[in-house]
């Protein structure tokens, strides 16, 4: 019995591994990419995620924000409620700011103490002194944006008159890791918000408000959901219009919508590579498997076991692939350390923290291995169950005969001998084409899925900015006057002025409720354009009002239904809804001037500005707000301008897309084609001793796997539409509506770049032809 030594087997895989190791290295590249893309990207997420929720336990963020109501009767319903840690009551109001000569709506928030909720920690400076009424803490990004150190001096308008206070210091907040003033306005002016802490009473006195007017709540880290459901019933039960969770709280869901399509990415992508390379390892042991059957017989003839055959064939697999998962989980050890440090770095995230957890990189080592392992299984099982004899003798080593459509393609005499050549090749090695066609599509998901992001980011910013906000500032005034308008309009720059209010208002329907904001416009409005779902525009209604689509889904209600409207600091009030709306940043009600204004409550007043092209907005920004009567000033184009420069990151990220995925489809095309060549050796050196020139030949090859390639670049582009598509889904939320929006030039440029990966991977095939031993073949042939 022979039993085949497993040093030997080991040598033999080595051997055979360092004689194709151009086409072993490009497999484990691949493999490497996968691996480290999957650690750094994985374990960031994860990062990410406990820094935030680091935060949140630290400064005890709230689990739940009540709005409305008497705040101390909805506070005394649940203090006492099992699950419940803190229960805390406070003021918030949006209130006119002006900062360093910037007017802007500003926020005030009342701090509520070491043991409540939601607490604030101070990052340089200290907190307001109760003997010195006028300070104020200043939240971390308004601090950033204004330069505003310790001592630094602002104005707060409470209704009636100006107050000026002074920052005692700059403080973190768990609701501002990043500044959205609502789930509507996630993004916006970075001039036009800011936010200040102060004590309580302080707060009463900045806003005008007699008392508090939320209620936070916090739940113990082991509270049930059943516990949690309780809470929320009893804070409606007690009189609260709106309860907003942390889940819906706008920074939290901001940041999140964020991870979550970052944890998205960090299996897609990866298993893309991992695909790739385990198709091109299929096609390389397969080769091998067909090349050695002889040996494979006399192997198992001998005695062998099946598994010890199988064991080695599905060595060379992982043989391939080592090299890649060891180096890719150590470049993703230190990847993970840069990405999870760079982005709480941009996002101005207090606590970074930072871990390399060891059932990442095993669960990325098994992934890589298990690559190279299934890769070489197939072909190693099909090795072990040849007949030995049938083996030896070499059956099924010898040409099929030519099937239907080499006997038709041979007959096509107008075509030239090379494209006949490649027609019969395409249906002869249909394992090679098949391979050849799915690095494409690969590699063609890669570019279009990561493309398609910023392509329709910037569909979405055209939309919005250029369909949907017409107007280029908003100005927020103190009482309306014809005066000012008049002002205004007489400013050089400014070519057109629309009175607007916006009124903070709660829809309810269903014992359901949506915060969010009524803009009041003219009737005939042509600053605001008003898109429905289907993709048309209407018109502002008489009675009633339009609301944003993702409300309504939230409310569960259509068009016709009556919503409970609650202005802040006013009555509830009945609305039909007349008309839904899609757009892409926030979702909104609008009524005309008239309907705002009976629903009354806590509104703004202002006016809608449209300037010229060549107006240079900051000498705008200072004339307007120089005004008398002008309490803040929001530039409409500054969130395009920060969404563009937010949008420049993007592009690298989809260099290196670009890059990996030509690498894709680079490796698969290159060890399929040079597998090829294997198989053909004895075909090709025949045409050559016949005087074929080996331009013709290698013109043949290349035009075969340029013809598989322009073949499977239909279903890459369907299946790269498909998976952006996907992607974009993962961000759709009442924040962000995300249209997909390719264009034309995108899957182009995409399907020039596999393609162009494709020819490259030929430039090595004349080499190898002109290699070929002729007299070497035609003796192995003659035995």
């Amino acid at each position: 019995m022979f039993m085949a030594s497993r040093r030997v087997l080991a040598l033999k895989i080595l051997r055979d591994l360092r004689r194709r190791a151009t086409q072993v290295a490009a497999i484990a590249a691949t493999v490497l990419l996968g691996v480290l893309l999957f650690v750094a990207s994985y374990d960031s997420f994860r990062n990410l995620d406990t820094s935030y929720h680091h935060t949140y336990s630290r400064l005890h963020f709230a689990d739940f924000t009540a709005a409305g109501g008497d705040p101390v009767h909805i506070a005394d319903a649940v203090r006492d409620t099992p699950g419940v840690a803190r229960v805390s009551v406070r003021t918030q109001a949006d209130v006119p700011m002006s900062i360093g000569g910037t007017k802007l709506l500003g926020r005030v928030v009342g701090i509520t103490g070491p043991d409540g909720v939601n607490e604030i920690s101070v990052a340089t400076g200290r907190l307001p002194d109760a003997a010195h009424p006028d300070q104020v803490m200043v939240e971390h990004h308004a601090a950033q944006t204004f330069g505003l150190p310790p001592g630094s001096t602002l104005q707060v308008f409470d209704g009636t008159t100006w107050h000026r206070l002074s920052a005692s210091g700059v403080a973190w907040s768990p609701e501002y890791l990043w500044p959205a003033r609502s789930r509507q306005e996630v993004l916006g002016d970075p001039h036009g918000f800011a936010v200040v802490f102060a004590p309580q009473e302080q707060v009463r006195r900045l806003t005008g408000n007699a008392g508090a007017d939320q209620v936070l709540v916090e739940m113990d880290s082991t509270a049930t959901q059943s516990e949690r459901d309780q809470v929320m019933r009893l804070l409606r039960t007690a009189g609260a219009v709106d309860v907003q969770t942390q889940a819906e709280q706008p920074s939290n869901a901001a940041l999140h919508e964020d991870l979550s399509g970052f944890s998205e990415l960090a299996v897609a992508f990866p298993a893309l590579f991992l695909i790739g390379a385990a198709i091109a390892e299929y096609v390389l042991i397969t080769r091998l498997v067909l090349a050695e059957r002889p040996i494979i017989g006399t192997m198992l003839a001998m005695g062998a076991r099946r598994r010890t055959v199988i064991g080695h064939y599905v060595g060379y697999g992982v043989g391939m692939v080592l090299a890649g998962t060891v180096f890719g989980v150590v470049g993703g050890y230190f990847a993970t350390s840069a990405v999870t440090a760079a982005y709480t770095r941009a996002v101005s995230i207090p606590d970074t923290v930072i871990d390399h957890r060891w059932s990442t990189a095993l669960i990325a080592a098994a992934l890589g291995l298990l690559t190279g392992a299934i890769a070489g299984l197939v072909p190693a099982v099909a090795a072990a169950r040849v007949a030995p004899a049938a083996a030896m003798r070499g059956d099924g080593l010898r040409p099929d005969r030519a099937g239907r459509w080499s006997r038709l393609t041979a007959r096509w005499y107008g075509l030239p001998v090379v494209a006949r050549m490649t027609l019969r090749s395409l249906a002869r090695g249909r394992r090679r084409t098949i391979a050849t066609m799915t690095g494409t599509v690969l590699a063609l998901v890669l570019i279009l899925a990561s493309v398609g992001m910023l392509t329709s980011m910037r569909s979405a910013l055209h939309i919005q900015f250029d369909r949907v906000d017409r107007e280029d500032a908003t100005v927020i005034t103190s009482a309306p006057t014809n005066e000012l308008a008049t002002q205004l309009r007489s400013i050089s720059g400014v070519t057109d002025v629309e009175p607007a209010a916006l009124t903070p208002v709660t829809l309810a329907a269903g014992g359901r409720s949506y915060p969010t904001t009524l803009t009041g416009l003219m009737p005939d409005t042509t600053m605001h354009g008003f898109l429905t779902p289907d993709g048309s525009t209407t018109r502002l209604p008489d009675t009633g009002i339009l609301v944003g689509a993702a409300a309504a889904s939230k409310l569960d209600v259509s068009v016709g239904d009556t919503v409970t409207v609650t202005p802040a600091l006013g009555a509830p009030r009945n609305e039909q809804i007349r008309g839904l709306l899609d757009e892409p940043l926030g979702t909104f009600a609008y009524a005309t001037r008239t309907t705002a204004t009976d629903i009354g409550g806590a509104g703004l007043h202002g006016y809608l500005l449209r300037f010229t092209g060549t107006a240079d907005r900051n000498t705008l920004r200072a004339t307007v707000t120089g005004l008398p009567g002008v309490l803040a000033y929001s530039d409409t184009r500054a969130i395009q301008d920060q969404m563009n420069q937010f949008l420049g990151l993007f592009w690298a990220f989809i260099a290196a897309m670009l890059i990996f995925g030509t690498l894709l489809a680079f490796t698969v095309i290159y060890v399929t084609m040079t597998v090829s060549l294997a198989e053909r050796t004895t075909e090709l050196a025949t045409l050559r001793a016949a005087g074929v020139p080996v331009r013709r030949l290698t013109a043949s090859l290349a035009a075969e796997n340029l013809t598989a390639t322009l073949l499977a670049v239909p279903l890459g582009l369907a299946a790269g539409y498909l998976a952006a598509w996907a992607l974009l889904r993962s961000f759709a939320s009442d924040m962000f509506t995300l249209g997909l929006s390719l264009g034309l030039a995108a899957p182009v440029l995409a399907a020039l770049a596999v393609i162009a990966a494709a020819a490259l991977s030929q430039l090595p095939a004349a080499r190898l032809v002109r290699r070929i031993d002729i007299a070497h073949v035609v003796r192995e042939r003659a035995q």
